[in-house]
């Protein structure tokens, strides 16, 4: 019954539908949008890799800046398409329980996980001082005022955009409801707040002069009201996305608007401003969206609704993963900016060899980032907490032997979890045999011991105390390669 509904309510939206061969998963993804997303996700990589000298030059704004306008639209479009698909009209049923639920475990507690995780990484990367990670990380761009809205203590780039997502969780069900009700006023509405938010700003906080009053700018646009243009589009193309339809037709006109100001803010310095105050702030905005969100419905119109090949399964996995891509890319780049100071990796002089390391980056971060999807859909709750530990000492450690490789040092106890990640996954994709959770347990607290004994070698560089803890490692490295030998016997 259910998967008829889907059907049903897809088919009343796309005029190529065929029955059972619009999804790319059992879940009912669309696979245009499965595309979209993992090609969007490349790109918010690429943003945080590439400076702005040479963005400035590439015309960006037309091409990699819909990253975000494009995400904004997909979450609208998505959500409208789950209501839809569940028939939920009600505001009761819209904030359920279950609602609630299925968020919490999808949004807030993998960030809660990167919290924890990210903030002990940077510790050590800052000698457990908390004020030299504090204010040698991102301060004073972010002020204490932005933790209380998601903003790690140890911060990486698109760190913005969590609080973005926690408040569309609450904002979204309430905009369906009213799309409900009446999908013009709605879809009026959503531009008309996000104009008020703009001049909320102009008005009260105007020309920035100290950091209070950036801190207070930040916290109002990372903010889901300051961008909801892009979400209510997306909600409008869920009850109908046919590109040449009556109901999109205003889209034909916002399109070259939006485009005409692109254009010229990218090549020609365009900025709407009222006696040299900027007029609107950032370049995610009810100017910007609507060339994003036109390219959007193009590719939910020409993109392909169903395909048998490999690269569609992969497109559709990294979509699901997307979230979790995220957030790795944010630990990644925050424990890059730690180390160089920065986390743009490619800038002038350009170097042709900046691009292996962007490759590098999008391997590592989106390999990293489905893992950590993976790990998630664990139902052994003991399994995915001993997998957590494997999952944030291999990462961070694999960024730490990049940079300490590079000094010609490396840590013995370094040189053991690289190798201990190559016959982990030697055993997942070569001999393909899950191990036991009691011999994960034990390998995980292998991994853990050798990840403290990195940390004492590095932070107290002491001879001896090197000598002990190496001795120690290889002693327990023995008996439990013993234990393993016996217990097959």
């Amino acid at each position: 019954m259910r998967e008829g509904k889907i059907n049903q309510v897809v088919k009343n939206h796309d005029p190529n539908f065929k029955q059972e061969e619009n999804f790319s998963s059992s879940k009912g993804n669309l696979l245009q949008i499965d595309i979209l997303k993992a090609i969007m996700i490349f790109l918010v990589i690429f943003d945080h890799f590439v400076a702005w000298n040479i963005k400035r030059e590439i015309g960006v704004s037309l091409w990699e800046r819909i990253s975000i306008p494009v995400f904004l639209v997909i979450m609208g479009f998505n959500m409208g398409l789950s209501f839809q698909k569940d028939g939920i009209s009600t505001l009761k049923e819209l904030y359920s329980w279950k609602y609630f639920k299925k968020k919490i475990l999808r949004y807030l507690v993998p960030f809660f996980i990167l919290y924890l995780a990210s903030t002990f990484i940077g510790l050590f990367i800052y000698g457990f001082d908390f004020e030299a990670m504090y204010y040698g990380q991102f301060y004073p761009e972010h002020g204490p005022i932005n933790y209380f809205i998601g903003i790690l203590p140890f911060w990486g780039p698109g760190n913005w955009f969590i609080p973005v997502i926690f408040g569309s969780i609450l904002i979204i069900p309430l905009l369906y409801w009213i799309f409900t009700k009446n999908k013009v006023l709605a879809l009026l509405a959503c531009f008309v707040i996000e104009f008020i938010m703009q001049m909320i700003i102009y008005i009260f906080i105007g020309e920035i002069t100290t950091w209070e009053e950036y801190h207070i700018l930040t916290v109002l646009m990372d903010n889901i009201l300051f961008l909801l243009s892009g979400v209510g589009l997306g909600l409008w193309f869920s009850f109908g996305y046919k590109l040449t339809a009556k109901r999109n037709a205003f889209m034909w006109i916002l399109f070259p608007i939006s485009l005409l100001y692109l254009i010229g803010y990218q090549f020609f310095g365009f900025r709407l401003q009222i006696d040299g105050i900027p007029f609107l702030r950032g370049d995610y905005h009810f100017l910007f969206i609507p060339y994003s969100a036109f390219l959007v419905l193009v590719g939910l119109q020409f993109l392909p609704n169903r395909s048998e090949l490999r690269i569609s399964k992969a497109f559709s996995l990294i979509s699901r993963a997307t979230y979790h891509i995220l957030l790795t890319q944010i630990l990644g780049y925050g424990i890059i900016t730690a180390w160089w100071g920065t986390h743009y990796g490619m800038d002038l002089p350009f170097d042709p060899f900046d691009i292996l390391e962007l490759i590098i980056l999008w391997i590592l971060f989106i390999s990293f980032g489905i893992l950590w999807y993976k790990i998630d859909h664990q139902r052994n709750l003991l399994r995915r907490i001993l997998y957590y530990f494997n999952f944030f000492i291999v990462f961070s450690s694999m960024l730490f032997f990049s940079f300490w490789i590079q000094m010609f040092w490396v840590p013995i106890p370094l040189i053991i979890i690289m190798l201990y990640a190559i016959i982990a996954l030697a055993i997942h994709y070569i001999i393909k045999k899950p191990i036991t959770t009691k011999l994960l347990a034990i390998w995980t607290g292998f991994l853990l011991i050798t990840f403290i004994s990195m940390i004492f070698q590095v932070e107290i560089p002491s001879s001896s105390l090197i000598l002990v803890l190496n001795t120690l490692l290889i002693i327990l490295l023995i008996i439990n390669l013993i234990y393993c030998f016996y217990r097959k016997k």
